[in-house]
C-alpha cells in the first residue's frame, strides 16, 4: 500500500524539514510513501480538484492567501469538490495555538506546534496509518501508466489471468498488471468484505446472491467458480458478513 502525503506550508525550510522527518519515519517503518509539496492553500486545492487520492495532509495554518483552517473547511464541506466523501486525514502543523478549537471543527486528527517535535510527528503518523488501514475505501492501482482509483465497495469480483488481473465493477472491468495474491493482501485491509472463492477469483460478499457446491451466483446473474476446498470458508465469511 502506498500512502500519499501532502505537505502544505509557505515556508520552504519548514516543508523541507517536515519532509525529512516523514521520509525518515517511512524508511524506519518500511512504509511506501509518495510526498507532494505545496506552498499555498490555493495550490493544494487546485491539485485536490483533479486528484483526491491523497491520504494525509500536513497543513500549516498561517499562510499568505487562504489560511489552513479555511482550506480544511473547504475540503470537509464544499460539495463542489466532493469533499464530504473525503477520508483525508488532516494534521495541523503551526506556530499558532489559537486555532485549536477550529481544528476539531474540521475533524483534524492532531494539532502539532512549531518548532516541530520529530517524535510527536512520528507518533501521529503511526496513528494515521492505523486509521487508514481500518478505513480503506479505495485501491490506487497502476493502469496503462497512470494511477487509477477503484472504490472497494464497487468491486464485484476479481479474476486472475496469466500476467494480470481484472477487477469487475458495475461500471466495467479494470485490467491491472498485478497478481491476485497482491490484490488479496490489499483487500485484507478491508476485513470481512471479500472472500477468496477460487485460486483465480476473489468475490465481494455484498454482491453474492446464491452459493452452490461449485459456483457463486452473483446478484447480477453472473456465475463464478467456487473451489471445493474453499466452500466452507466462503460460507462462514458470508454468514459473518450478513450478520453485520
Amino acid at each position: 500500500m502506498e500512502i500519499r502525503i501532502a505537505i502544505c506550508d509557505d515556508e520552504h525550510k519548514q516543508t523541507e524539514y517536515t519532509r525529512g522527518i516523514v521520509n525518515k519515519w517511512a524508511g524506519g517503518n518500511n512504509i511506501n510513501i509518495n510526498i507532494k509539496m505545496f506552498d499555498s492553500a490555493e495550490s493544494f486545492k487546485m491539485a485536490w480538484r483533479d486528484d483526491k487520492n491523497f491520504d494525509i495532509l500536513l497543513l500549516d495554518i498561517q499562510m499568505g492567501g487562504q489560511n489552513g483552517v479555511s482550506l480544511a473547511k473547504d475540503l470537509r464541506g464544499d460539495s463542489s469538490i466532493d469533499s464530504k466523501e473525503s477520508k483525508l486525514i488532516i494534521i495541523f502543523i503551526t506556530a499558532m495555538p489559537d486555532y485549536i478549537n477550529e481544528g476539531y471543527d474540521v475533524f483534524a486528527m492532531h494539532y502539532l506546534l512549531k518548532p516541530l517535535d520529530e517524535a510527536k510527528l512520528c507518533e501521529v503518523l503511526d496513528r494515521a496509518v492505523r486509521t487508514l488501514a481500518r478505513d480503506i475505501t479505495a485501491l490506487i492501482l497502476p493502469v496503462d501508466g497512470e494511477n487509477k482509483r477503484v472504490s472497494v465497495g464497487d468491486i464485484i469480483y476479481i479474476e486472475s489471468f496469466a500476467h494480470f488481473s481484472e477487477i469487475v465493477t458495475p461500471s466495467g472491468r479494470v485490467r491491472v498488471k498485478m497478481p491476485i495474491s497482491e490484490l488479496a493482501q490489499r483487500l485484507a485491509q478491508s476485513p470481512g468484505n471479500f472472500a477468496q472463492c477460487h485460486r483465480s477469483y476473489i468475490v465481494g460478499l455484498k454482491y453474492v446472491d446464491t452459493v452452490t457446491k461449485t459456483d457463486i451466483i452473483l446478484d447480477n446473474g453472473e456465475s463464478i467458480p467456487l473451489s471445493r476446498r474453499l466452500y466452507n470458508d466462503v460460507n462462514k465469511a458470508l454468514i459473518k458478513y450478513f450478520k453485520g
